[in-house]
């Protein structure tokens, strides 16, 4: 077969078959709580815990319906740092506080807390009708413990918030 069919062909499958647009049939929304997390000010060894709403910080809420699994991940992008001072990112940590009309699994139990990561680190996997339309809702809170010697300072960190689909 020529080449030039060949592009002709890929050509009239590109242009007929294949979608003209895309949509993403995932979405993930903070509908509680601001974006910013504040831990106010902390004293040099304190340990503060975070659940401005009652007994969680935030809400994430989650829609897919691609009967695909999904993934609710979270990356410590930056510690929180002041100048060339920073805290240990083990020092601020995420806790899953609810799940609502989820049926999938948290990757560590229920008031458990476990550290932010430099890189994405799983908080979420989907199963059953989480795939299928279900508004999936996972409240968080966070905690963050200052170390004895760390010097005083106005720090900030800067999270990453992911819902990744299976292909």
């Amino acid at each position: 077969m020529p080449k030039g069919l060949l592009i002709f062909i890929a050509f009239l499958f590109i242009l007929f078959v294949l979608p003209k647009q895309a949509f993403a049939t995932f979405d993930i929304s903070l509908t509680e709580g601001s974006r910013a997390i504040d831990f106010g000010t902390m004293k040099m060894g304190e340990e503060k815990m975070i659940s401005g709403r009652g007994d969680y910080e935030q809400q994430f809420n989650f829609i897919s319906d691609n009967a695909r699994i999904w993934y609710f991940k979270a990356q410590l992008v930056m510690p929180f740092s002041n100048g060339t001072y920073s805290i240990p990112a083990e020092n601020f940590q995420w806790m899953v506080q609810e799940v609502k009309n989820g049926q999938g699994a948290v990757s560590a139990n229920i008031l458990m807390p476990s550290p932010f990561l430099s890189y994405p680190a799983l908080i979420y996997t989907s199963a059953g009708s989480d795939n299928t339309g279900t508004e999936v809702k996972i409240r968080l809170r966070y905690k963050l413990e200052i170390p004895k010697r760390q010097p005083a300072g106005s720090y900030t960190a800067q999270i990453r918030f992911i819902m990744v689909e299976e292909l």
